[in-house]
């Protein structure tokens, strides 16, 4: 491969690297939406935990600033201190990242700072450490770094298993309630499971082979050989479509790019707006229709691109040109001629 050739695959590989790594433009998804809807209607006909569910629904599918501070509220109202007072936090931390929002920012943290005297903590405290030891809590495993550490918990009865190669697994349940801030539960250390010796087995000899007769080798004649080497351009007609799919798939994340924008401004005037979930003004609700609209442009526009980009690449580097090597052989008792070639 030529210094062109080289260079031209760099290029379009970078072009694909960098496309990969492009944020996805951002708009309320119609399925969050629509959960969140329901769960603010659950909630207001007093179905609580109904409700509640919708909105962990939502903000897991894509979360935002108004549905965390509506999950929040919800799950204080519940009861659970843990999960609201998570719920506030989290929408405190996107608040102060999208910066501008600091009335909702100061609501979470407000919310959040008065929950905290009323959480129960759960401490899982490991007496002693083995290689490969996992701790799980209700199924989901434990970070190693929160093991000895208080961590909020909704009131509620948890299982507590510990297991680890080699060792006897543990397990406990644990009830923790509102009224207790604190609750222990101890990991004892692991008991070795233990394994029976292996038994010996005496090796089976084996009869040792015959040694294989082989022939002296047969006398070469010299050969003389002429090698001529054909090489065509590199530009190929492969080559040639790679190089217009790749300018198309570059267009295309150009105009992505754009689109991209555009989403992220509209849907930042619709805040403005609308900063609450819920909003009856119409110049609000067509800025977020209009900011959903060229989302999607962008995210079409910035996969075909990324199709396209990927695709010229692999047709640049298998499309490559021909290479054949004609060999004229001339001996003491034969004459011919070879072909090779690179397909």
């Amino acid at each position: 491969m030529t210094l062109v050739e080289r260079s031209f695959a760099i290029i379009l590989l970078a072009a694909s690297t960098f496309l990969v790594q492009l944020p996805t433009a951002h708009a309320q998804s119609a399925e969050a939406e629509v959960l969140f809807r329901d769960g603010r209607k659950l909630i207001k006909a007093g179905k609580l935990q109904l409700g509640c569910d919708k909105l962990d629904a939502s903000a897991r599918l894509e979360p935002s600033i108004g549905t965390l501070l509506n999950l929040g509220d919800c799950r204080e109202k519940l009861g659970d201190f843990a999960s609201s007072w998570a719920a506030f936090r989290k929408a405190e931390a996107m608040s102060k990242r999208a910066g501008g929002d600091d009335k909702r920012q100061l609501e979470a943290q407000r919310r959040a700072t008065q929950l905290e005297p009323r959480l129960s903590n759960l401490v899982i405290q490991v007496e002693q450490r083995v290689d490969g030891l996992t701790i799980k809590r209700d199924g989901e495993l434990v970070d190693p770094a929160a093991w000895n550490t208080p961590v909020p918990v909704d009131p509620d009865t948890y299982t507590i298993v510990a297991e680890a190669p080699g060792f006897t697994p543990w397990k406990s349940a644990i009830a923790v309630d509102a009224k207790i801030k604190r609750r222990v539960v101890v990991v004892p250390k692991l008991t070795r499971i233990q394994v029976a010796p292996p038994v010996e087995v005496a090796p089976v000899l084996q009869p040792r082979p015959a040694e294989p007769v082989v022939p002296p080798p047969r006398a070469v004649e010299p050969v003389a050989t002429i090698t001529y080497r054909e090489r065509p351009s590199m530009w190929t007609s492969p080559r040639k479509v790679s190089a217009v799919l790749a300018i198309a798939g570059l267009g295309a994340v150009g105009t992505g790019l754009y689109f991209g924008v555009h989403a992220t401004s509209l849907q930042g005037r619709a805040d403005d707006r609308c900063p609450l979930a819920a909003c009856a003004d119409p110049d609000g609700l067509r800025l977020n229709d209009e900011a959903r609209t060229a989302a999607r442009r962008a995210n079409y526009l910035y996969a075909g691109g990324a199709g396209a980009l990927a695709v010229a690449t692999v047709i640049w580097l298998v499309g490559g040109p021909d290479e054949t090597v004609i060999t004229p052989t001339i001996g003491a008792r034969e004459a011919g001629v070879s072909f090779a070639g690179r397909f």
